[in-house]
């Protein structure tokens, strides 16, 4: 189990392999999906219909009304409609006062220049202001976040930020978890 100093230091150094879940929770994972490959369903689906509740369409539309990074990144995190926040049921391994959340975008954020480990700087930027901004709402200042590379994503069909906040407060993650984010000093779309 990774500490949360190690955990900032991986995040911070792009060494986001080294991000694993425990022995159990892999176990747990990969029953998971054979059992919706019997169900013959994915991940995905399960996540953008059953977790989300959101349509394939609605998917292809935003993919359609946002094709180029240009317009994903000035449409991202803009309204709330457009995302959704969401405890990872799957977490890494982490102590119990690290939360892993996750904040589904229904619009491709273009955080990666193609399908490299570089990153966007504009593209980083305008996702710290707006995870920092809705935190504080929570008087939380001890999070990081990042988006697994290309390589390393599970669902790659719905672009997604993994949030994690070290807080032994768990009523506050509730609370966040119930209120959601806003779309704090971006243009509503």
């Amino acid at each position: 189990m990774l500490s949360w100093p190690e955990i900032t230091q991986l995040v911070r150094s792009g060494d986001l392999q080294l991000l694993l879940r425990s022995p159990a929770v892999t176990t747990s994972y990969h029953r998971y999906k054979q059992a919706l490959e019997d169900r013959h369903t994915t991940v995905a689906d399960v996540v953008v219909h059953e977790k989300l509740h959101w349509t394939s369409k609605m998917l292809i539309q935003c993919a359609q009304k946002w094709p180029t990074a240009n317009l994903q990144f000035q449409a991202m995190l803009s309204d709330p409609q457009l995302f959704a926040l969401r405890t990872n049921d799957f977490p890494y391994d982490f102590p119990d006062h690290v939360h892993h959340l996750v904040l589904w975008s229904k619009i491709q954020i273009p955080l990666y220049v193609s399908d490299s480990r570089e990153k966007v700087a504009i593209v980083e930027t305008k996702i710290q202001q707006f995870l920092k901004a809705n935190l504080a709402r929570y008087n939380i200042q001890d999070f990081v976040w990042f988006i697994n590379y290309p390589s390393l994503q599970s669902v790659k069909a719905v672009s997604h930020i993994h949030v994690l906040i070290n807080s032994g407060e768990s009523e506050k993650i509730d609370h966040i978890l119930a209120n959601g984010f806003e779309s704090i000093g971006f243009e509503p779309i």
